[in-house]
């Protein structure tokens, strides 16, 4: 064989090589530029959260100083103080680089703030209860009108209104004394005017399940078979099933007395009794709540790379099962787990989708005799993967855009379509796993202004929508 011809093969194969390594090196770079982009992606979320939080702290601390010139808030003094705890325990948080626990204290402390802003001024009204949160079908009727109309934040209720919630619904509802109540699906209650000598507000539950918790004074839920008076201080779940007649009355914390015909019951914390026939059965112990041991609050998945999310928590004495709900919002509708027949205390799930999830765990004992939910827990499933072009050229939706007024404050709400960002006069908010999403604006320029929603989807289209509204300085 001629040098020529060896020569001619060795180029060749040098040729190839090179062409190999071409094509390696593209790759390797490909992978460079997703994963920084990954971890740009990632600092610019975090910082958006950093920024979040400062701003809903400086507006919790806005609410309360404006409160301070507020009459008639003489009744939520209790209330009033734990949300500046709120507010302090959510600058610590924020001064740790805890930047979601942050944020997820200051609105709940603004929220308060809010309510109580509420309160003070319609008083004179003769409101007994206003609407915090609203979740699915929820409905309310006044007592000198025959229509149900739809619910919503900060709606009054008086003396004489129903409400009412369908199967997917739930609300929190704030009465004057303090007294929180957390309405499940399937319910109707009245609320009832308070009469001479009675201590505490006082509703008629028709049929379902009410959680409530009191503050500085009582509250009474009747059945209609029997009372429960809740004392202050307490934590309570009264239920009704109105095909059975059967009601239970549960006391997770501090105490409770419930009376049907001329039998009461002293229901101390984490105690039930159960009436049926009109007649009240002993009074027998509840399990405690769980303690959530895996995964850490707020932990992160990448469902990339993790197809299994695994979960556990603390067994508690004479829990025969345990109870499980997953769910994207925190009045838990709509789960997207609820089981009640966990045997062991760890369950593995299939990780499917993205999103912000909340778990709580609640111990059954024999007879079915469930115990207090665990304080929720959240974690978030994310992609590291940049999301492909798809030609899409729709605009996403933006819809149910409302903006609550409170002198130069506003609180803007509304719904997109899920992945979508929303800014608010150019401020990032932040969205939901199901494309709702709230945030407080404060203007600064008295008189007319305007405030602009806009929403841009994966593709870069984008929808806007325009609110005039009047800022009153404070």
């Amino acid at each position: 064989m001629s040098p020529g011809r060896n020569a001619g093969k060795h180029r060749d194969w040098y040729k190839v090589s090179v062409d190999t390594l071409r094509g390696w090196g593209i790759f390797v770079l490909l992978l460079l530029v997703a994963g920084a982009g990954y971890v740009g992606f990632r600092a610019w979320e975090r910082y958006a959260i950093q920024r979040e939080a400062a701003r809903a702290i400086d507006e919790a601390r806005v609410l309360f100083q404006r409160l301070r010139s507020e009459r008639g808030l003489a009744g939520f003094k209790h209330e009033y103080d734990a949300a500046w705890t709120g507010i302090e325990e959510a600058r610590a948080l924020y001064a740790k680089t805890r930047f979601d626990d942050a944020l997820a204290k200051a609105e709940r402390s603004r929220e308060m703030l809010l309510s109580l802003l509420d309160a003070s001024r319609q008083t004179h009204d003769g409101g007994e209860a206003q609407f915090i949160a609203v979740q699915g079908r929820v409905e309310y009727r006044r007592a000198d009108r025959g229509e149900w109309e739809q619910a919503r934040g900060r709606v009054m209720l008086r003396p004489g209104d129903y409400v009412k919630t369908g199967a997917s619904g739930s609300a929190e509802i704030m009465f004057g004394d303090g007294t929180l109540y957390t309405v499940r699906s399937d319910t109707l209650f009245l609320v009832s005017a308070r009469t001479a000598g009675q201590q505490g507000k006082r509703v008629q539950l028709q049929y379902g399940w009410i959680n409530l918790n009191t503050a500085q004074s009582g509250s009474r839920v009747a059945t209609p078979s029997a009372e429960a008076v809740v004392g202050d201080q307490s934590e309570a779940v009264v239920s009704y099933d109105e095909t059975k007649r059967e009601g239970r009355f549960s006391t997770y914390r501090g105490k409770m007395e419930v009376t049907s015909g001329a039998e009461t019951r002293q229901v101390a914390a984490l105690q039930t009794v159960k009436q049926a026939s009109g007649n009240l059965s002993p009074v027998e112990a509840l399990p405690d709540a769980p303690r959530l041991l895996r995964p850490e609050e707020n932990a992160d998945f990448d469902i990339d790379t993790q197809k299994q999310l695994r979960l556990g928590w603390e067994a508690v004495p004479g829990g025969e099962r345990y109870a499980l709900q997953i769910s994207r919002n925190r009045l838990f509708v709509d789960n997207v787990i609820d089981v009640g027949d966990r045997r062991g205390t760890a369950a593995t799930l299939g990780v499917q989708g993205e999103g912000t999830f909340l778990w709580r765990v609640a111990a059954v004992a024999t007879g079915n005799m469930r115990g207090p939910w665990s304080a929720p827990s959240r974690f978030r499933v994310v992609s590291g993967r940049a999301a492909a072009g798809s030609g899409d050229k729709v605009p996403p939706e933006l819809k149910g855009v409302s903006v609550q007024s409170y002198g130069s404050i506003f609180i803007v709400s509304g719904h997109t379509e899920p992945g979508a960002t929303v800014t608010i006069d150019e401020e990032s908010v932040t969205v939901q796993a199901d494309g709702a999403f709230t945030k407080t604006i404060q203007l600064a320029q008295s008189g007319w202004a305007f405030l602009e929603v806009r929403a841009v989807d994966a593709s870069g289209n984008q929808a806007t929508h325009r609110a005039r509204v009047f800022v009153e300085s404070l």
